[in-house]
């Protein structure tokens, strides 16, 4: 994940969200991009923009077992 750049603004100031334990959708690593400098955020699978109060799905949520 090294090297990756904000999909909405371009900028290289990013973060990385791993979700609680107790999250339903909670993942050993992260979940989450998220640009510092515009507050984007995105799913680390689906690779979407996440909505305010949206969340990513384990795996993209479209990974049945």
């Amino acid at each position: 994940m090294e090297n990756q750049k904000c999909k909405k603004c371009g900028s290289k100031n990013i973060g990385f969200i791993e979700y609680n334990h107790s999250d339903p959708e909670y993942y050993d690593g992260v979940s989450e991009i998220i640009c510092q400098d515009c507050h984007a955020r995105f799913g680390r699978w689906s690779g979407k923009e996440l909505a305010k109060g949206e969340f990513e799905k384990r795996y993209g949520g479209d990974k049945s077992n």
